[in-house]
Parts: structure tokens; sequence; C-alpha cells
């Protein structure tokens, strides 16, 4: 018979579980139907930035769509979706609908790194939705989901194999995402500025799109309506690029990048601790272009182009996005570069919000992405 005053039910163990269930329980109960909706995180109380302007949000994601192959006719399986603040959910939207909303506002094209999936793209979506809030004005963030997902995990015995031969197939995939960004790119407005902005792989997916609109060949590839000639509100934001860092000079591999563009932002960190390893990973040998920065000098005749910015400070070793979003430096100059505004008269704006130098990893870093941490080239 049960006797709820039995020593062994009173044990503090046995006690603390029933109390860790019901906690549970009750959260589960009073919790709604999508309480494991990604949607935006909840607003702090006090911000060190002020917030001038929300950007509209659209998602393009390309993870349906062809990979390496049949890219034309794989353009039409592209998705598009838009946030609606309202009812706080994506609403599906068509190629058509998104054209027409872009057609006069200033525009931000935010390609993401690698290993995530399109649940932890969005989760790094908000993030740069919440910080590019601080900068004045309408505006419009497009997010670029494609397929960055781990693709081989086996044989786990060899871990270092394992993590090098993702990185090789998820650099093809991000080649041939340049192409889909390219023919986007083709159809958007520039009667406002557009930026296209990537971290880290992302950027390289930024980097071929402008290739192929600035006249390029690559992987057997041309792109139609490309030529190298400047477009008129075309920028480009790199961050932190995990490519060789002589591929952008004329004649290289992406030698047509700077043609397109009025001006070409990036961001460099020489004790990036992933980057560092870069020259394992490059088919040449070569130091990346997000850990020692461009030569303007071997750029001929679009050294007027560059703008660069050095992180160190503040992001320590870290290659990750996140610390990188707390550097006002960084997020200043997307500001001006996308949107031609200035967020140094925001109160608070003064202050650095980078990492401690000499930190890499926080504990939420830790925690969220565990094989990143091991192996870090799998956050290229």
């Amino acid at each position: 018979m049960f006797d709820p005053r039995h020593p062994s039910l009173l044990h503090p163990h046995r006690l603390l579980k029933v109390l860790c269930w019901f906690t549970g329980l009750c959260w589960l109960m009073a919790s709604p139907t999508d309480a494991w909706a990604i949607s935006p995180p909840a607003k702090k109380e006090q911000c060190t930035l002020c917030e001038h302007s929300a950007p509209q949000l659209w998602i393009v994601n390309t993870r349906c769509a062809p990979r390496c192959s049949d890219l034309d006719n794989g353009f039409d399986r592209l998705t598009y979706q838009r946030w609606d603040p309202d009812t706080r959910c994506f609403i599906d939207e068509t190629l058509e609908s998104f054209l027409a909303c872009q057609s006069n506002i200033p525009t931000l094209l935010f390609s993401h790194g690698n290993s995530l999936t399109h649940e932890k793209a969005l989760e790094a979506c908000w993030k740069v939705y919440e910080r590019i809030k601080v900068c004045p004005g309408p505006k419009m963030l497009v997010f670029w989901s494609w397929p960055a997902e781990i693709v081989h995990k086996r044989p786990l015995v060899f871990p270092i194999r394992l993590a090098r031969k993702n990185i090789s197939t998820k650099y093809v995939y991000s080649e041939y995402q340049g192409y889909y960004i390219a023919k986007l790119t083709q159809l958007m407005s520039t009667a406002q500025p557009l930026t296209l902005s990537g971290h880290s792989y992302g950027g390289v997916t930024v980097i071929c799109a402008l290739h192929y609109l600035g006249g390029g060949c690559l992987n057997g590839l041309v792109f139609d309506g490309g030529v190298a000639e400047e477009r008129h509100n075309l920028r480009a934001a790199i961050i932190s690029g995990a490519l060789d860092n002589d591929a952008m000079y004329p004649g290289y591999r992406y030698g047509q990048s700077f043609a397109p563009v009025e001006t070409f932002f990036t961001t460099y960190n020489d004790r990036d601790s992933t980057l560092k390893r870069w020259p394992t990973h490059s088919f040449r040998g070569q130091q990346a272009a997000g850990y020692t920065g461009i030569c303007a000098g071997r750029l001929g005749q679009y050294a007027h182009k560059l703008c660069q910015q050095k992180l160190t400070q503040d992001v320590g070793r870290s290659h990750y996005m996140r610390p990188h979003l707390a550097s006002t430096q960084m997020i200043s100059a997307i500001c001006r570069t996308a949107f031609e505004t200035d967020v140094s008269s925001c109160p608070g704006s003064s202050k650095r919000r980078g990492l401690l130098e000499g930190r890499s990893l926080d504990v939420e870093d830790v925690l969220q992405v565990p094989i990143q941490t091991v192996f870090p080239g799998l956050a290229l």
C-alpha cells in the first residue's frame, strides 16, 4: 500500500526529482503550442545602443534547390518568407512579392557561415536583426539560408579527417551558392543601396556572386548579364572571410569580385583561432583573407574600393558571429556601408562591447556548438 510517509520517499534526491518533474509538467501545460517556434528573443530591459527602427525581414531559403548542378532551373525552387511582426510568424511569399517590397528600400543581404542547420541559421538571423536596429531609417534585411549543415558524419573514428571533408564539401557548396545570389541580385533594385554581406563561408558565397556579376567565370559557369562594370549602389561587406587572401586579386580565382561594387568593406583578425588553421584547408596553402586582410596594392584599379577593419581588440581569438555583432565599430561600419547612416550619436554607442583581450569563446558558445569548439574548422 502506498504510504507517503515511507522513509525512502522522503529521501532528498527523490524529492528533488519529483519537484523537477512537477515543474517541467507545469511549464509544458502553461506554454503555448509554439513554445519551440523560432521567434525573436525577448527584449532586454537595458540596451547599450538605442534602437531607431526594426528592419523588414525576409528569409531566402536555398536548401531545397540543387547544390552543384542545374542551377538555372534550381533558382525557381528558392523559397521566400516574410516576417510579419503583427502575427509574429513567417509568411510564405513569392519572388515577385519579394522584389516589389525591395524595390525602393536600402537592403542588406546576409549569408551565414558553415555548419548551421536552417533552425540554427534562423537563430543567427535574429541576432543580426536585433543588432542592425541601431541603424537609423527604413531598411530591409534579407537572410540567406543555404545548405551549410554537416554532411559527412561517419566514420567518427577519424574526427579530424571528417571535419576536413565537411569543410571541403561546404566550400564547394558555397561557390555554387554565389550563382544563386548573383541571379537574385540581378533582379533586385539598386535605386537604394544594396549590400551583399556574409560571415566566414557566407562571405565566400557573396564574393563568388560578385565575381559572376563582374563577368567572371567559375566552375565552368558564366553568368548571363555579368559585366566588368561598376553597378550603382551595389556594395559588399565581408566579415572574417574564410578564403585565400589572394583569391580576389585580378587574375586569380575571384578576380572580378571587386569590379561590380562601389565599396568593398571587409574585416580581419590576426588572432582568429579558426582562420589561423586555414592553410591546412586551402588547396594552395594560403592564409585566409579574414586572418591577414587584403593587400590593396595588389588590387590594381580597384584599390580605392577597399575598406578594411581590424577587429582583434573587439573579438579576441573568436571566429564566431556573436562577438563580431557585439563590436560597435563593426556595426557602425556596416550601417555606413549598407544604409549610409551613422550611429555615433546614439546613446551608448561609444562604449565598446567586444570580448576581453585573449578571450576566444564564451559559455554559450561551448554549450551550443561543442563540436565546433573541439574542431574549430567546422565554424568556417
